[in-house]
């Protein structure tokens, strides 16, 4: 009787356990997901599938985590924001060139903080990790900056205006991202030697 009510006992553990483990794992795929927004339908559909874009999140989670991402200086940020004001008033004089410098300016934020230059894929995958959200904006503008190179004149300036905006999403995220600029140092906190 009492090897019946241990044996009884040891397998309410064990589906306890697994059931517990089973949440937590459902949980954190939802929190994956959640975190991941619109680009989790996308690598979904890109990967053939649920579980697929998950593996696929996870392995852009941990090489996110790798990454070693600098902060811009409070100088810098001006000059970014000044530089995207002085795009924005260009447009009117040449839309085109305005889309290609504002695909530059973001190219050039994203290489000073740290992100990979030299495979835009792989830079996407790792974005996606902290701007999900945006990250369809910034796609989009750069399909569009695609299409105005190859044939500029084919390409409503409407057309144009909305990318410049999308851009504009996707850099206003990059900016305010908590650790995108450094903090501000105080008189006083310079350490002495």
């Amino acid at each position: 009787m009492i090897t019946v009510a241990i044996i009884t006992f040891v397998v309410i553990v064990l589906v306890i356990a697994v059931v517990v483990n089973n949440r937590r794992h459902e949980n954190a795929k939802r929190r994956t997901r959640t975190s991941f927004g619109p680009e989790y339908a996308r690598a979904s559909a890109e990967y053939g599938g649920p579980r697929a874009a998950d593996r696929e999140l996870a392995r852009r989670s941990q090489m996110y985590g790798r990454l070693r991402l600098e902060p811009i200086s409070a100088a810098d940020r001006d000059f970014y924001t000044t530089y995207w004001e002085n795009l924005r008033t260009g447009f009117l004089d040449d839309p085109s060139a305005a889309l290609s410098g504002a695909e530059q300016l973001i190219a050039r934020l994203l290489e000073a903080r740290g992100y990979p230059a030299d495979d835009r894929s792989e830079q996407l995958a790792l974005l996606s990790v902290r701007h999900g959200g945006v990250l369809a904006n910034y796609r989009q503008a750069l399909w569009v900056g695609e299409r105005v190179r190859a044939d500029s004149a084919s390409i409503p300036t409407e057309v144009k205006r909305e990318a410049l905006m999308q851009y504009q999403t996707f850099l206003g995220d990059l900016l305010t991202e908590p650790d995108a600029v450094a903090p501000a140092r105080t008189k006083g906190s310079e350490a002495t030697l």
